[in-house]
């Protein structure tokens, strides 16, 4: 026995097989499951919820009774660290702390009987996690001196354990004058994990109250926390409480870190939903917290964070990001620990990597994390983060005070606690000295959280596009301010987008969802509909036409191409002329199979509103003659084309496409795979690293059959069934588009498997490109550094493509999703089957689009962004408000951006009359942003419309460098000022 330590491993008793009480430690279960633990000396059992029951008499040792003075000069704690989901102690009956998966230590100061030989009876209950097996990971009696000066010497084995530390770090035995700590309390809390979003409110009015009560008791403590969404509620619901924490803010003790709206995920949203995060975090931070910068992101936890995020953060005032999950890597440590962090733009943030969140006050942990900070960095001077967290909690008065014990004893670094703006401006001064980090963050882990639970990221991308349409919509119609991004902000949460929280968050997310869906879509057909119908400035002549008006409209500036859509039947015409009065010109229409008909609309250049005329009937039996369809399809034997690109079906599928010059692009055909994915210890964030080496079967039930054959359209159909699961994949080629549209539908029944489409390349690739949040990130095709090889999954938004001598071959998604990449394929995981936290998780009837792009000679060349665009953004087409009315001349809005230029929002201001126009250049060239005469161009602004941002002339003003993301403040020509 230490002087000092009072080890209790060995004496916890619990039930054995036949029923008898005997040593946790030898229960048999532990050394054939578990012997790595036991080795360890691990009290551990099974898996899956399953109760065990602790107990053990513990009685005072003599020694130490002998120690205690009167009046006493020691005090002995329970100290107990455990892996469960839920934990009780009990002392001689009496419930005494109570624990889950998160608040998983416990520091009791044993009663005053105890030291008198009055034995106590301990009850410890512990209940394994779902997912992994249980642990008690120590528990032992440590005796701390009431006393700071230690006169009994019970702290002279940890002062001397810290001396060894700094030893054998090759540092002196005390601590530098330099060195020293940052203390600031902090709780990181998951707004929905393990919990449902209720549970986050009431364990965040715990969290701060308890923080409240405790500046009373420790008045140096400080105590930051992020959030706005958070604050938003308390001040909505909790107005007493907030009120309490917003004075404390003001003394400067309680300090908001908030960045974003929430502590959102970083990779699988749209650089839209990336800038508005940051956006609306920092709109409402400075409402609520008007006497701070909000110069920092706070992003402890969230799975990796795209390349493009540094210019999207520093474009809303942020200089700082903080995180601490690439300390999770798997594979290759990331080098840094404090660095500036540059996108492909230029644009820089300096970026620290915290210390751990969840942490006490052990010196001995804290020692370790200081030298290696002060190894990593040069500086000597660290920050600590004491506090429960993932389920809130914040600071304990046992941490306090036994971060208060060790601040007297002169083996350990000095203490002084502040905020973490204090801490960071004491950084500034080396930035000029710090590393450069040119690439994203990427985790070496949660591989599969881009393709979990895909009915989230199909709620994602569709809101997303509906709140950017209504914003275009609310501009073009002057309505007033735009739409409300906060409920989808909320849901890119990064433990409910991910797909990795119980069932219940995404019960209660399913009617935000589509209620946000609605609300969106009604507020984009109002205002368009109000925008689009008669009167100044749309009253112009209009030829004459019996039939009924619809609109066309197309909410993208993207480049005038033929687009074949599938309307209701009847015959469709449309004018030839964007200005003045035309014809009405007879469109090509073809019965579709789905019902209705496709017809083939005529090219429509930027953001154009199309009048057409619809005369119902029954569809048009006759095929339109070839000379009236752009690129028409034809069909011969198992094989079809448009002039764009062809295809060719067999036994196995699609075996071949080429592009307009004939080339092939497969290698073989399209391969569709199904593999074991017994998921690693994270089930719904992690692939299997060897789930390719377990591959199974998967029948397809004959050959594709065509089910359509018409110069509009020629579409095949394949059935196929796997164990409890059937597939549909159906297969589109229209008139005038580039690429092959693939539709695969299953009824999903399977758990622990991962679905897979291969695409084998005819021509190796170099290397490859993908759209992420936030831009373009190009990597190698062929990896050669550990860091490279460990990407072997990463996020896509919306599409990959091969970059080779030869050409390249793009897929399109309707993502975002999990995708890969080699010099002879590209891959992309359609579904998982992960059982927790969510046992059905990916299961159930799911439909995925794809399509393959020909993209010659490059990328940008083959404008791969912009078709991506086209395919996953339909036009929105809507009959006129009136069937006597007939429709107007087209109008376009915006004439077509420059290639490589992408349109990010177009949303209106607080003036009225006045809109922000954000763009962001995709390409590796420089590009000039051309509006037309339609719109008068007031100023440069920056990300939150704050400027004019200076530029050296007019041209300048409307440039774009390579990767670069520009504001413009504007307003509809002729309007007043």
């Amino acid at each position: 026995m230490s002087p000092s330590l009072l080890d209790l491993q060995a004496a916890w008793l619990c039930p054995q097989p036949g029923g008898d009480l005997g040593s946790a430690l030898d229960h048999p279960w532990g050394p054939l499951h578990r012997p790595d633990w036991v080795a360890r000396g691990l009290v551990v059992w099974p898996r899956g919820g399953q109760w065990r029951r602790l107990s053990q008499r513990l009685v005072c040792p003599d020694a130490w009774r002998a120690l205690q003075a009167d009046p006493p000069g020691l005090r002995a704690r329970l100290v107990l660290r455990w892996w469960a989901d839920q934990a009780e102690l009990r002392v001689d009956g009496t419930a005494i702390h109570a624990g889950d998966l998160f608040d998983t230590a416990c520091r009791w100061v044993l009663p005053e009987q105890w030291w008198r030989g009055e034995p106590l009876q301990l009850e410890l209950r512990l209940r394994s996690p779902l997912h992994d097996d249980g642990a008690l990971l120590h528990s032992r009696i440590e005796l701390e001196p009431l006393d700071p000066s230690d006169p009994l010497g019970v702290l002279a084995e940890t002062r001397a354990a810290l001396v060894n530390l700094r030893r054998e770090a090759g540092r002196p035995d005390l601590p530098e004058p330099e060195a020293g700590w940052h203390l600031l309390g902090h709780a990181h809390l998951d707004l929905a994990w393990l919990w449902p979003v209720a549970d986050t409110w009431q364990a965040a009015e715990r969290t701060f109250a308890s923080v409240l009560a405790l500046f009373e008791r420790f008045p140096r403590l400080h105590f930051a926390h992020s959030t706005p969404a958070l604050y938003g509620w308390l001040e909505r619901h909790r107005p007493a409480l907030m009120a309490a924490i917003q004075a404390a803010v003001r003394a400067g003790r309680f300090e908001p870190i908030n960045g974003p709206w929430v502590e959102n995920d970083c990779v699988l949203i749209s650089t839209a939903s990336l800038l508005r995060q940051f956006q609306e975090g920092q709109w409402d931070s400075r409402r609520r917290f008007p006497q701070l910068a909000h110069e920092l992101a706070w992003l402890p936890d969230s799975f990796g964070f795209a390349a493009g995020l540094p210019a999207v953060a520093g474009a809303t005032g942020v200089r700082w990001f903080c995180t601490h999950k690439l300390f999770w890597n798997a594979t290759n440590p990331f080098p840094h620990r404090l660095f500036r962090w540059r996108s492909r733009c230029g644009t820089e943030v300096l970026a620290l990597m915290t210390a751990p969140i969840g942490t006490d006050g052990d010196p001995l942990a804290m020692e370790r994390y200081r030298l290696e900070w002060q190894r990593s960095t040069g500086l000597a001077r660290a920050l600590w983060l004491p506090g429960v967290g993932d389920h809130g909690g914040g600071p304990t008065a046992e941490m306090l005070e036994q971060l208060q014990l060790w601040e007297h004893q002169p083996e350990a670094a000095p203490q002084a606690h502040g905020t973490l703006r204090a801490y960071l401006a004491g950084l500034e001064p080396h930035a000029p000295a710090l590393p450069v980090w040119r690439d994203e963050l990427y985790l070496e882990l949660h591989r599969g959280c881009a393709t979990t639970r895909p009915d989230q990221k199909r709620h994602n991308r569709t809101l997303e596009r509906l709140l950017r349409e209504a914003e275009i919509a609310a501009v073009l119609a002057g309505s007033g301010p735009g739409a409300d991004w906060r409920p989808l902000l909320f849901q890119q949460f990064h433990d409910i987008l991910p797909g990795t929280a119980i069932p219940e968050v995404f019960e209660q997310a399913e009617p935000q969802w589509r209620a946000a869906r609605r609300q969106a879509r009604r507020r984009r057909d109002r205002d368009l509909a109000a925008c689009l119908g008669g009167g100044a400035p749309w009253d112009r002549p209009r030829p004459v036409s019996t039939g009924r008006p619809w609109w066309a409209l197309q909410l993208v500036p993207l480049a005038g191409r033929h687009r074949t859509v599938r309307l209701p039947a009847g015959q469709w015409q449309a004018q030839g002329q964007e200005q003045g009065p035309a014809q009405w010109q007879a469109l090509p229409t073809q019965g579709a199979m789905a019902g209705g008909c496709w017809v083939q609309l005529p090219p429509a250049a930027g953001m154009v509103a199309q009048p057409l005329q619809h005369h119902p009937g029954p569809p048009d039996a006759t095929a339109p003659a070839p000379s009236s369809v752009h690129q028409p399809v034809w069909v011969a034997g198992l094989r079809a084309g448009n002039g764009m690109l062809s295809v060719e079906l067999g036994p196995r599928g699609v075996e071949q496409l080429w592009d307009r010059q004939g080339l092939p692009l497969l290698a073989a055909p399209l391969l569709w795979q199904r593999f074991a994915d017994r998921g690693e210890f994270w089930d719904a964030w992690d692939l299997a690293a060897d789930h390719a080496d377990h591959p199974l079967p998967w029948s397809w039930q004959g050959l594709p059959a065509w089910r359509e054959r018409g110069p509009l359209c020629a579409s095949f159909v394949w059935r196929g069934r796997f164990g409890a699961s059937r597939v549909r994949l159906e297969g589109r080629l229209l008139a005038g588009t580039p690429w092959l549209e693939l539709v695969f539908s299953v009824d999903w029944r399977q758990r622990h498997e991962l679905l897979r489409l291969e695409v084998p390349l005819a021509s190796r690739a170099v290397r490859w490109a993908a759209d992420t949040a936030g831009g373009v990130l190009e990597r190698p095709a062929e990896p050669l550094t550990a860091r490279e090889k460990a990407r072997w999954e990463v996020p896509a938004i919306s599409w990959l493509c091969s970059v080779g001598p030869r050409g390249g071959l793009a897929l399109l998604l309707d993502g975002p999703q999990g995708v890969s990449a080699a010099a002879g394929s590209l891959g992309v995981s359609l579904l998982r089957g992960p059982t927790w936290p969510d046992p059905g998780a990916d299961n159930g009837r799911r439909r995925q689009r794809l399509a393959l792009l020909p993209a010659s000679p490059n990328w940008p060349q083959a404008a791969v962004p912009e078709h991506a665009q086209g395919f996953r953004e339909p036009l929105w087409l809507r009959p006129a408000g009136s069937a006597a009315e007939p429709a107007a001349t087209p109008r376009r809005f915006l004439p077509p951006l420059a290639p490589g230029l992408q349109l990010i929002g177009l949303r209106p201001t607080a003036v009225p009359g006045e809109a922000v126009l954000a763009v962001a250049n995709q390409s590796p060239r420089r590009c000039h942003l051309e509006l037309g005469e339609a719109w008068e161009v007031l100023a440069r602004v920056n990300g939150l419309d704050e400027g004019p941002v200076a530029q050296s002339g007019e041209a300048e003003r409307m440039l774009l460098r390579p990767w670069q993301l520009g504001f413009w403040r504007l307003r509809p020509s002729g309007a007043p000022a």
